[in-house]
């Protein structure tokens, strides 16, 4: 029950925070543009009351000394671990709620730092939050910090009362608490079942069981059972406050804002993002120098088109399994909390991303189209930068998608690799042709995009090119007289369906996202 009220999901989500265990924030941001953010997407007011709001909050949490200060992380240096779980705290304090919950709040801090964070737990407390947190290990000193305690052992209550009542409640049943030794150390091992061996689970099992009758037929639990039935019987009166919510596409807006921020300061993204591409393109123009016309030059195209049809999509994920999890690990906290949807999410960090995919892909393609020596029509080079562009923005997605699957991104980076590679060897055509290809694997690779990206290529870069051919009188034999021999003879169809493998690209980049929305959405449900 919420003040007398029987509690709802919905009730729960609009009075309560919920901190969890290890701090999800965004390394680059300083800790005033990470809560003025909350306030954008949790409070419909004007800007002035949203700061004031933060002031507030940062001054509650003794944050006033790093309001400038950047958030950090392992690799960015920024606030100290308590101030981190200060300002997780504080994203959740943004929205004033009734209740805060926090999950092990003082794992991996020092002594100081976690008796720190608990008085500062017990000050909020005193500002009328009801402040619920679990601890395992916790500190003797914080003993008389807690107002009530529950000790639960397998799912059941050993013990739940007023904290000054806990030590006078065990020592009637006959366990006092030895000298020198932390109560709530004592009381919760002996509410622990053993299961190092079946004899000492038994043992303990049988021990704890007693513990929890005990607790059953005692004077706390039975005043409890009275203020439960009090509560039950008096007046209902919902004073619960629900704050109106900012609208979508505000919340989307600062949602980029804040993305942009984020990357804006870290120059090793920036760097990846704009750099990969380009470097990707500088070896392919080391290796291939200038492709001239000869009969060798056929297979040196062959070889190009496969390493660029390889090359966007591979550079795509790699850049998601580099860059996403941060965002992936914010955003589950934040849709817990409800601040946004999976949709919402995924096309504002799209929406983000494909100005430098874009910008990485035009430089790219710029570079390696004329360097290398493709055909030099500007409705050709825009063909082929197109075409490079869904399949950056594809791999991308596709690394997202398998983050959202897959919680290693180690393990995402492999099992990515490995779809990307067979699509390639499949379904491109420039490794083995697709027509001599097993009934089964040839029916697969229309489901592949590299079937349809590499006809694009090939029909870009082979319809209407002219061969130098050898001399006769040289013995040697002109295989190819121009670029359209080669595509009749490996793909015979590719000219006739060049409107359909750009509709299919197209098409398949967008059928690609919204796979991905349907994974968070399913990964959302099950987290909750």
């Amino acid at each position: 029950m919420i003040n007398g009220m029987e509690s709802t999901p919905s009730m729960m989500k609009h009075s309560s925070g919920y901190v969890l265990q290890h701090d999800n924030l965004l390394p680059n941001l300083t800790v005033w543009e990470t809560l003025m953010f909350v306030s954008h997407f949790t409070l419909n007011d004007n800007e002035e009351s949203k700061e004031e709001r933060v002031q507030a909050v940062i001054d509650r949490l003794g944050l006033s000394h790093v309001t400038e200060t950047r958030v950090g992380n392992a690799d960015v240096r920024g606030l100290s671990g308590g101030e981190r779980r200060r300002v997780s705290i504080g994203v959740q304090l943004v929205n004033a709620p009734s209740i805060l919950l926090l999950d092990e709040p003082t794992t991996g801090l020092d002594s100081f730092a976690a008796h720190n964070l608990v008085l500062l737990l017990k000050r909020l407390a005193g500002y009328g939050v009801t402040v619920v947190i679990t601890i395992h290990q916790p500190r003797s000193d914080m003993f008389r910090l807690f107002d009530g305690i529950t000790i639960l052992s397998t799912g059941e209550v050993v013990y739940c009362g007023p904290a000054r009542s806990m030590v006078d409640h065990f020592v009637n049943m006959g366990y006092p608490c030895p000298t020198y030794v932390n109560p709530l150390d004592f009381y919760v091992d002996l509410g622990t079942v053993d299961y190092r061996s079946e004899y000492s689970q038994h043992q303990t099992t049988d021990s704890v069981d007693v513990l929890k009758k005990k607790f059953l037929d005692s004077a706390i639990h039975a005043k409890t059972l009275e203020e439960i039935e009090f509560w039950k019987k008096s007046p209902k009166e919902n004073v619960l406050f629900y704050r109106a919510r900012s609208g979508k596409h505000e919340i989307m807006r600062r949602m980029i804002q804040r993305l942009q921020l984020n990357l804006s300061r870290d120059s090793s993204a920036l760097t990846m993002r704009m750099s990969q591409l380009f470097l990707f393109g500088f070896f392919m123009f080391l290796f291939f120098f200038r492709i001239g016309s000869n009969q060798n030059s056929m297979q040196d195209r062959v070889g190009f088109l496969y390493e660029v049809s390889c090359g966007p999509i591979f550079i795509g994920m790699f850049n998601a399994i580099a860059l996403f999890p941060a965002m992936r690990d914010m955003y589950y906290r934040e849709s817990k909390d409800g601040f946004y949807n999976s949709w919402m999410f995924l096309l504002t960090y799209i929406a983000h991303i494909v100005p430098f995919a874009m910008l990485a892909s035009v430089i790219f393609a710029t570079f390696t189209y004329w360097a290398i020596g493709l055909n030099p029509q500007i409705v050709r080079f825009v063909f082929f930068y197109f075409n490079s562009l869904l399949l950056h923005l594809t791999g991308e997605l596709l690394g997202i998608g398998m983050l959202g699957l897959i919680g290693d991104p180690t393990l995402a980076n492999s099992v990515c690799a490995l779809l990307i590679s067979t699509s390639a060897l499949l379904s491109s055509g420039l490794v083995r042709s697709v027509e001599s290809l097993p009934d089964v694997l040839h029916a697969a690779s229309y489901l592949m995009i590299h079937k349809y990206a590499s006809e694009l290529y090939v029909v870009n870069e082979y319809n209407g090119l002219e061969l130098d051919c050898p001399d006769p009188s040289e013995g040697e034999v002109c295989v190819f007289p121009g670029g359209d021999a080669y595509l009749r003879q490996y793909h015979p169809n590719a000219i006739e369906n060049f409107d359909r493998n750009c509709a299919v690209m197209w098409a398949y980049t967008v059928l690609t996202f919204a796979l991905v929305v349907g994974i968070f959405q399913i990964r959302n449900k099950t987290l909750h």
